[in-house]
C-alpha cells in the first residue's frame, strides 16, 4: 500500500514541515508498510500535533482501507456461501445414490432416486451459471447488446406471460402502461430477465386470489416500471440486504423454490449495467414494490 518515504525527499520537505510533522509521516510510513494484505488494523494514527495535510491523509488511507475490510468480508462470505451451496445437493446425491446402491430397491424406486438427483443437478448447473454470470460482469466482461428498444412492447408481452404464470393461483396480473410509446438503449434479453424474475418472484410470494400490478411511469428523460404484489411482503430489516448475493428473507423454506439466490443480485448488475436504479419498498404481510428507474430516449 505504500513505502518509506527517502531520507532525502524527507530533507528537502524539511522546510516546510516541523520535526513533528516529519515524525508523524515516517510513523504512517512505517505502519502502512507493516499492513498484512489478510489482517487489516483498525485504524492508523498520527499523534495530534501533526498538521492538518498529514491528518486528512490518515483519514484517507483509514477510509481505503475501511472499504478493503469490506471487500475482504464480503470475499469470504461469498466463498463460504458457493461451499454451502454446493455442498447441500452433493451430499443429496451422494446419499441417495449411496442409500440405493445398498438396497435392493425395484425399478420404481431407482428411478424416483434418479429424478431426486437430476433436480438437484439442474439445481447446481443454474447456480453454476449464475456465478458465471456474476463473475464476469464484476470483471466487465459481459458487453450488453444495446439497441432501440420500446419497452412498451416488451411489458405487454411479459404481461401476457406473468397472466399465464399466475392463473393456477388465480392472482390478477393488471397492467398500467401509456400510450405513448417509450424508447429505451437497452438490451433485449438482458431487461425481459430483469421484469421476469421481479414478475415471477411477485407471483411466488402472493397467496391465491391476490394481485400484481406492473405500471410504467414516463418521466422527462427517464421512466420507472414499478412491480407491485399484495404478498407476504418483509420487514424493514432485509430491504438494504435483499440484493445481496446468496441472501434469502427465509433461510429456511427458499432452497426449496428453485431459486439460487443470486436472482435479485443478477437485477441489480443488470439494472446498473444499463445506468439505472433499482430500489424496494415493502409491508410485512401486505406485499412488495419493486421500482426500476431507467433512461430513456427521448426526441
Amino acid at each position: 500500500m505504500g513505502v518509506l518515504l527517502p531520507l532525502s525527499d524527507l530533507r528537502i520537505m524539511h522546510h516546510k514541515l516541523q520535526d513533528h510533522d516529519l515524525d508523524a509521516i515516517r510513523q504512517l510510513s512505517r505502519s502502512i508498510n507493516n499492513i498484512d494484505a489478510e489482517i487489516l488494523p483498525e485504524k492508523l494514527s498520527v499523534t495530534a500535533a501533526a498538521n492538518q495535510e498529514i491528518q486528512i491523509l490518515v483519514a484517507s488511507c483509514n477510509k481505503l482501507m475501511t472499504r478493503r475490510a469490506n471487500d475482504l468480508r464480503r470475499a469470504r462470505q461469498f466463498a463460504a456461501d458457493v461451499t454451502h451451496e454446493l455442498r447441500t445437493p452433493l451430499t443429496i446425491l451422494r446419499g441417495e445414490t449411496e442409500l440405493a446402491l445398498r438396497s435392493g430397491r425395484n425399478v420404481e424406486q431407482l428411478r424416483e432416486v434418479l429424478e431426486s438427483n437430476l433436480e438437484e443437478i439442474s439445481r447446481m448447473t443454474y447456480l453454476i451459471e449464475d456465478l458465471l454470470l456474476l463473475s464476469k460482469s464484476d470483471l466487465g466482461e459481459i458487453p450488453l447488446k444495446a439497441e432501440p428498444l420500446p419497452l412498451n412492447d416488451l411489458i405487454e408481452e411479459l404481461h401476457h406471460q406473468a397472466q399465464l404464470l399466475a392463473t393456477d393461483k388465480n392472482i390478477e396480473v393488471k397492467l398500467l402502461c401509456p400510450q405513448q410509446q417509450i424508447l429505451l438503449h437497452a438490451d433485449n434479453l438482458r431487461l425481459r430477465q430483469v421484469f421476469l424474475n421481479l414478475l415471477t418472484n411477485a407471483i411466488k410470494y402472493t397467496s391465491e386470489d391476490g394481485t400484481v400490478v406492473i405500471e410504467l411511469t414516463p418521466h422527462a428523460d427517464t421512466v420507472a416500471i414499478a412491480i407491485s404484489d399484495t404478498g407476504i411482503g418483509m420487514e424493514e430489516k432485509h430491504l438494504r440486504m435483499i440484493f445481496d448475493r446468496f441472501y434469502r428473507v427465509n433461510k429456511t423454506n427458499n432452497r426449496y423454490d428453485g431459486g439460487t439466490g443470486l436472482g435479485l443480485a443478477i437485477v441489480k448488475w443488470i439494472v446498473h449495467a444499463h445506468q439505472g436504479t433499482i430500489n424496494v419498498t415493502s409491508t410485512l404481510g401486505q406485499g412488495s414494490t419493486f421500482s426500476v428507474i431507467l433512461p430513456r430516449i427521448v426526441d
